[in-house]
């Protein structure tokens, strides 16, 4: 049976806090949180994972990888420093950004396996653009990103693991984040707004997945999924 925890907040203010203050106010926010080196010790957010996705790692263990470059202008031929770059790598990587930025992709982002994405410390939107798709993977962990108004993209040709060469894919339906078939799959700390199809959808037997502290506006059809709790 499909294992799916979910604990969200629907429809109140802004989840950006000022994380140089300490304003611990559930279990997992007191597990980072409050601790004054945590930008230091990033990693350490794999330990605080609740619910089905609990033992989620990540990219734990693996390199740091700055995202620099807000771009996507080449989904088969990914730059160095985009976010699209590495999330296809075959290797465990935590991902962060070196300031505030949006990124419109304008194609899905495909995520492959044992990574990061952690927006903690500067406002990181995924905007007027494609969503991600988690699919047939394991052990990814989303947190502190922004996601709204994603679209519906065309299909083309588009780079997932590292080592292959990009195939083609089909048009979008406009999901913010995509899970098929995945498992260990922990979103946090995420708000999504305003997308065309489902702001989550998880489907195709994903299971072992938790969605905790996202808040989700502005949409009727937040999370599609069958829902264990």
């Amino acid at each position: 049976m499909p294992k799916f925890f979910y604990r969200a907040q629907l429809g109140i203010t802004s989840t950006r806090r000022k994380l140089q203050q300490c304003a611990a106010e559930n279990l997992i926010d007191k597990c980072w949180r409050c601790k004054p080196d945590w930008a230091q010790n990033r990693q350490e957010l794999a330990k605080c994972a609740l619910g089905f996705a609990k033992g989620t790692t990540g990219g734990q263990g693996g390199e740091i990888y700055i995202v620099t470059d807000p771009s996507d202008d080449d989904a088969a031929n990914p730059k160095t420093g985009t976010l699209r770059f590495g999330v296809i790598q075959n290797k465990p990587l935590w991902i962060t950004f070196e300031k505030d930025m949006i990124i419109s992709l304008k194609h899905e982002l495909v995520i492959n396996k044992d990574k990061t994405i952690d927006g903690r410390g500067v406002k990181v939107e995924i905007a007027n653009g494609a969503g991600f798709i988690l699919p047939n993977i394991t052990n990814v962990i989303i947190h502190g990103i922004h996601m709204h108004d994603i679209k519906a993209t065309e299909g083309g040709l588009i780079k997932a693991v590292e080592d292959k060469p990009a195939g083609p894919r089909h048009k979008t339906d406009g999901d913010g984040i995509t899970i098929h078939g995945s498992s260990k799959i922990w979103i946090d700390h995420c708000s999504l707004s305003k997308g065309v199809d489902g702001l989550i959808d998880v489907t195709l037997g994903s299971t072992d997945i938790t969605v905790s502290n996202c808040k989700f506006t502005q949409h009727q059809k937040v999370i599609t999924k069958p829902i264990y709790i």
